[in-house]
């Protein structure tokens, strides 16, 4: 059974199941043990950066996936990607309106399930937009010190 991602709008702290909350600047210590299971890989930069590669959730009642960053061992970003059934690809590759169906899913999701607009917010940001760069979905908040 996939693990439904939850975002607060008061707190940005992300719920996933009934397996992990997910809090501003928690260490990856704490964090990693909880997410185990779900643990698609990982990558430490070298630099004080490091990510976790999460899979087996949901997003809105459809497949996603989700990158947890953390520098110096906080967490202090997240991006996610969502899986639309039927969605167009070229080459194995999401077309532009495949990924402009995905954005409209996030935002969609997101204000309906949890009352979030993408921009500022008080503990920081969450965005959905088309990443021209990398021709995909970017969807993802970042926390921001008060």
């Amino acid at each position: 059974m996939a693990a439904e991602l939850w975002i607060n709008e008061n707190t940005g702290e992300m719920r996933i199941g009934d397996l992990a909350l997910l809090q501003p600047y928690q260490m990856k210590g704490s964090i990693e043990p909880l997410v185990i299971g779900l643990l698609e890989g990982s990558r430490d930069y070298g630099n004080g950066f490091e990510w976790l590669y999460l899979g087996g959730l949901t997003f809105g009642g459809l497949p996603a996936r989700l990158s947890i960053c953390f520098h110096n061992r906080r967490l202090e970003q997240a991006s996610w990607s969502v899986r639309l059934p039927d969605a167009p690809t070229e080459a194995g590759w999401p077309t532009r309106e495949a990924i402009d169906s995905e954005l409209s899913f996030v935002r969609e999701t997101l204000v309906r399930d949890m009352n979030i607009h993408a921009g500022q917010k008080p503990w920081g940001e969450v965005w959905s937009s088309f990443d021209a760069k990398g021709f995909m979905a970017a969807n993802g908040l970042r926390y921001t010190e008060a």
